[in-house]
């Protein structure tokens, strides 16, 4: 009887969180409370006595895990054009020689701010950002590269942190997905399972067209979730993160808009403790059932070791390719380098 009473309680669930979705994008689309136009200017932002496009990068690549520590010692290569003026960039301070050896553990640093301007001291010690990584290993690292890595562009998003988000107290399943499709969502998801200090945790990914149109989005989200030992759940439906399981992590998505093989990055949700990461832009896919356009580039650091390895595993049994050198432009690659991953999704399902 119970196992009945929850799967009607899912599906009645999965109804509500779906149609709220879409007023919820409604709502944010026409608003101002779910834009970051703090870390994201729109491209045709005016050179000036203040530019606003390098403060932007400026403010997006301090937030990425304390670059500057990341890159301690990685030479820095010409800064890439931006697409609306010439931008210069000083070489970041070198205190010591960066190891080349894979970090097994870290000491905690200070936390970088968060996107909302504050650091929350007990979520320092629930997860703490990584710090002296590659230069690959970071969004960071990868602009520093030349990569373009860093969306310019103003977008609309979901705030987890926030205590009335709503979809936080629902978990996720696999009739989220079909509900989501039968209300003008045409997205595409990848489901991640691992376990973890006897516990079932799933990372997941999604992408594609949020509400077709002119009042269309495209974007896209990174999820984790977890399911707690003896407790029943129904067949694939996972509990969202709490607080203290939440993971630092940043998120880039790219677009192929004029279907040219050119993916152009379109927003960058900067290096932040969440349980969600999402992130929207204007626009409408060509083919709505095809996502493949779009990427999600995405790093997350994980509390330990042992857990990134963990997601690895879960990556490599997905389909995605290892590789020792990270590069955001071959799809459905990944690098693990101590307790951080870092991953390119296009086609992968």
């Amino acid at each position: 009887m119970k196992k009945s009473s929850n799967a009607i309680v899912i599906a009645a669930s999965v109804l509500a969180v779906c149609f709220v979705a879409v007023a919820a994008v409604l709502l944010i689309k026409f608003s101002n409370s779910k834009i970051d136009v703090q870390a994201n200017l729109p491209e045709n932002a005016v050179s000036g006595e203040t530019n606003a496009v390098t403060e932007m990068i400026e403010h997006v690549v301090s937030t990425t895990g304390e670059a500057f520590s990341d890159l301690t010692g990685v030479p820095v290569p010409t800064q890439p054009e931006s697409s609306t003026a010439q931008q210069t960039q000083t070489q970041p301070q070198s205190t010591e020689a960066q190891s080349s050896t894979e970090p097994e553990s870290t000491q905690a640093p200070t936390a970088p701010p968060t996107e909302h301007g504050k650091t929350d001291e007990q979520d320092v010690i629930q997860s703490t950002p990584s710090t002296n990584l590659p230069s690959d290993m970071s969004i960071a690292g990868l602009w520093y590269q030349g990569y373009d890595v860093i969306g310019k562009k103003q977008y609309i998003f979901n705030d987890d942190k926030d205590p009335n988000c709503m979809q936080a107290n629902f978990g996720y399943n696999w009739l989220y997905d079909v509900g989501a499709n039968l209300i003008d969502f045409h997205i595409e998801t990848c489901k991640l399972p691992f376990e973890y200090n006897g516990k079932q945790y799933r990372v997941q990914l999604w992408k594609g067209q949020y509400i077709s149109g002119e009042i269309g989005t495209v974007g896209g989200e990174i999820g984790l979730y977890t399911r707690e030992p003896g407790k029943y759940y129904t067949p694939d439906h996972y509990d969202c993160a709490p607080k203290d399981e939440w993971v630092y992590m940043e998120m880039t998505c790219f677009w192929d808009e004029d279907g040219t093989g050119n993916y152009k990055s379109q927003f960058t949700r900067n290096y932040d403790l969440f349980w969600w990461a999402t992130g929207f832009v204007d626009g409408q896919l060509a083919n709505l059932s095809d996502t493949s356009p779009l990427r999600i580039l995405g790093r997350i650091t994980f509390k330990d070791v042992e857990q990134a390895k963990a997601f690895e595993g879960a990556l490599a049994n997905k389909g995605f390719t290892s590789v020792s050198t990270f590069r955001p432009d071959v799809p459905d690659t990944y690098k693990r380098y101590g307790k951080d991953v870092i991953f390119i999704w296009q086609d992968v399902r």
